[in-house]
């Protein structure tokens, strides 16, 4: 726990060589006191090879911010945990305890969405994102596995390196709003990615879509001080982070308990 993180500071382990719009969206939510700490794995773009590199060096960055005591380690990456199959963030969670010595908790942004879904969103979602076809359709199942089903998608199709340059700030909202009349029956709005704007319209967002939209960042914030006890409601960015709603832990489906079987 550093100087700005004298409520909590959250340890990030994120797969970009180079990040700039992660870092912006995560300090202006951050509330007084919480802070964050960034560890890289070096990923540098999307790709199945590139995917295991990166996480070869999880277990690194790990150790190291449990070394700079932070209160909370999260793994950032779906496209690389959704790359392994369903339910590996689980077993990514307990080499990353194991590699930091148990000294610290340790999530994955992915179990902070799939809580905040089950907190706010219902079990039918449509899903926006940056990523290439093959991407999104492991999140597709992988959210199955979790009993959330995807009524509507939509992926930009971005290169890594795009994702910083391409888009505005008003993409997100574009997309989101062409998605949206597309999947009237959706209960709630995925937005995967933390590396394009978001966070600035998912108010908006809510407002005009009238259902709860759950943004990568916002998530990870929410989930992971929801695991370590905390409540810290923020507002302006959405219905999550200002009703905080009770941390709910996701759990396979129970077609997918029994299909593992």
């Amino acid at each position: 726990m550093g100087a700005y993180g004298w409520k909590a500071t959250i340890g990030c382990i994120v797969p970009p060589r180079t990040n700039e719009t992660v870092i912006n969206e995560a300090v202006r939510l951050a509330p007084e006191g919480i802070s964050w700490c960034w560890s890289v794995m070096g990923l540098p773009e999307f790709g199945k090879y590139e995917f295991d590199e990166a996480l070869g060096r999880a277990a690194v960055a790990a150790g190291e911010l449990a070394d700079r005591d932070v209160d909370i380690i999260v793994s950032w990456g779906i496209p690389l945990v959704t790359s392994k199959g369903p339910g590996y963030h689980e077993r990514l969670e307990a080499e990353l305890s194991a590699a930091s010595g148990g000294r610290k908790p340790v999530t994955t942004d992915i179990r902070c969405v799939l809580g905040a879904l089950r907190a706010l969103g219902g079990d039918e979602v449509a899903i926006l994102s940056i990523y290439q076809r093959y991407i999104q359709d492991n999140l597709i199942r992988y959210f199955e596995h979790y009993g959330i089903r995807t009524v509507a998608d939509e992926g930009l199709e971005y290169k890594l390196a795009d994702c910083m340059t391409r888009p505005s700030m008003e993409t997100s909202y574009e997309s989101a709003m062409a998605l949206a009349r597309r999947a009237p029956a959706a209960e709630s709005l995925f937005v995967s990615c933390p590396q394009w704007p978001v966070v600035g319209n998912v108010a908006r967002l809510e407002r005009e879509m009238g259902k709860p939209v759950i943004a990568q960042i916002p998530a990870v914030l929410w989930g992971s001080l929801s695991q370590l006890g905390k409540r810290e409601p923020v507002k302006g960015y959405g219905r999550l982070l200002e009703e905080w709603p009770a941390w709910v832990e996701p759990v396979a489906a129970p077609s997918a308990v029994g299909s593992a079987r």
